[in-house]
């Protein structure tokens, strides 16, 4: 079996594909039962030769993405590929997946941050609590204006999705002492949620939240979830926070209610567009502070936690057993 690894070197250093990482797979993960080639690529150079025999594609969207991925004819160009391996989270980038023929399978990196969401989203809330964002938009303005704040313990936490991500949130809700609430596609009830809202049920749900995490995948159903109208039926005061995706969320609207005072303040892990350019309304907003898309993502553990998910799913794959974290074509993660 042949296993190609391609990296976009654009990507920050410590995100690479490096026979190093393979090398410290191996001696660390249960030995493969079967014989196994691994290569490394970068950049697509020479894609083309590697991919040709290729069994599992390991890579991020930006190479499904690149003009030069044979997404036309990838039948042809990668007769032997079973799976491909997205080293993201996030799959809206390589959307629809009519270019993915019926024999080849996609998983995602979904589970790889979830360590360090749920510390992110503690730090987040407490500061959202404590009215942060405001202070700091004082600060830069030598304005001394106190703000005090009760304790976070006993408010309500509303998480709009329930994967992964969104159960780190929860976690961190109860961590914290909240009451947390959530919002699910299948209305299916998740342990340590009070209630379960269905999405058409969001007006309803954001009336009660003191909190509001986003952490919803991005698919034609989530796009603008969180609509203005959904964020002007939220409880006065309320703040927000997003680590899904930034076009689930109406920055327009959240600009708005920000500048009204109608919500306390908000953190944003995702931007609409990424660099933020200095361009947008989004810099000068106040009581907003915007993490530029590293709040779940550790450098020290995240590809030696996508290495642990890939090789569990080879050993999946070698012994005819259902992989792990499987795209599904329908939903849309």
């Amino acid at each position: 079996m042949h296993v190609h690894l391609e990296n976009t070197t654009s990507k920050p250093r410590p995100f690479w594909l490096t026979p190093e990482l393979v090398d410290a797979a191996r001696s660390s993960n249960a030995a493969l039962p079967g014989e196994v080639r691994f290569t490394v690529g970068r950049d697509l150079e020479n894609f083309a030769g590697s991919l040709s025999t290729a069994t599992v594609l390991v890579t991020s969207s930006g190479v499904i993405c690149d003009p030069r991925f044979p997404r036309g004819d990838l039948a042809a160009a990668a007769p032997n590929l079973r799976f491909i391996h997205l080293i993201d989270a996030g799959v809206e980038d390589v959307m629809p997946l009519n270019w993915l023929p019926a024999n080849v399978q996609l998983v995602n990196n979904s589970g790889v941050h979830v360590e360090k969401a749920r510390e992110f989203t503690i730090m987040s809330l407490l500061a959202l609590n404590a009215r942060l964002p405001e202070i700091v938009w004082h600060q830069q303005r030598a304005q001394w204006d106190q703000v005090f704040t009760p304790l976070i313990r006993g408010k309500s936490l509303l998480v709009i999705g329930l994967g992964d991500m969104g159960q780190a949130a929860v976690a961190a809700g109860h961590t914290l002492g909240m009451k947390v609430f959530g919002v699910r596609r299948s209305g299916m009830s998740v342990p340590g949620v009070e209630r379960v809202y269905l999405p058409g049920q969001l007006h309803e749900a954001v009336e009660l939240a003191d909190f509001i995490v986003i952490a919803t995948p991005l698919t034609s159903g989530t796009r603008n979830l969180v609509s203005r109208s959904v964020l002007e039926a939220t409880k006065q005061s309320a703040a927000l926070l997003n680590i899904g995706r930034a076009d689930v969320l109406d920055h327009g609207a959240l600009v708005d209610l920000l500048r009204n005072g109608r919500l306390s303040g908000a953190i944003l892990d995702v931007l609409p567009q990424e660099p933020l350019p200095s361009s947008s309304e989004l810099w000068a907003c106040p009581n907003l502070i915007i993490n530029p898309h590293v709040g779940a993502d550790d450098p020290t553990t995240y590809m030696t936690e996508t290495m642990r998910l890939l090789f569990a799913n080879l050993q999946q794959h070698l012994t005819g057993r259902p992989l792990q974290n499987i795209v599904d074509r329908m939903t849309e993660y």
